[in-house]
């Protein structure tokens, strides 16, 4: 092997024989679908058990607790006990959180309703003149003017929750 250059992240975080590859994405099969079951419990009640939160999620305490610890922080506080992942529970989420399973709003959201909201205003829209001008909103927002008014309804959210 000699010639071949090791990557100097291969050395930090060596990956085992048979592993070589990509990492398997977790987030849509088992994070989102954990972190969507506790928000909606949170809502009820100030403490959930991981059990609930693996029950309403579909998913084994196992994969749940997995879900939560490599969530921890982020976007969940999780409370562990010695007694291993069955006696867990998640005291609170983040605001993070809110925002990535679409119970607070995001920049990008908001944008993207209003491209919808436009879109929507001109098929409703009698007059070529203001369908044409909706659809031309619709087109900038959805393009060249989407990172600005991300930014402006990013700075409008922060501000509307004391954040900025």
């Amino acid at each position: 092997m000699l010639g071949t250059a090791i990557a100097p992240s291969a050395l930090l975080h060596p990956v085992p024989l048979g592993k070589l590859g990509p990492v398997e994405d977790t987030w849509t099969s088992r994070d989102l679908p954990v972190l969507d079951a506790t928000v909606a419990l949170l809502e009820n009640r100030p403490l959930v058990d991981v059990t609930d939160i693996a029950a309403r999620a579909g998913l084994t305490v196992a994969e749940t607790s997995g879900a939560l610890q490599a969530m921890e922080g982020v976007y969940v506080e999780l409370a562990m006990s010695m007694g291993g992942p069955q006696s867990w529970s998640v005291q609170g989420v983040t605001p993070a959180a809110r925002r990535a399973v679409g119970q607070w709003p995001s920049a990008e959201s908001l944008i993207t309703r209003l491209v919808e909201g436009l879109n929507a205003a001109a098929d409703q829209e009698a007059n070529p003149e203001r369908k044409s001008r909706l659809r031309q909103a619709a087109s900038l927002l959805g393009g060249a003017a989407r990172d600005i008014a991300t930014d402006i309804a990013a700075r409008f959210i922060e501000h509307s929750m004391g954040l900025g």
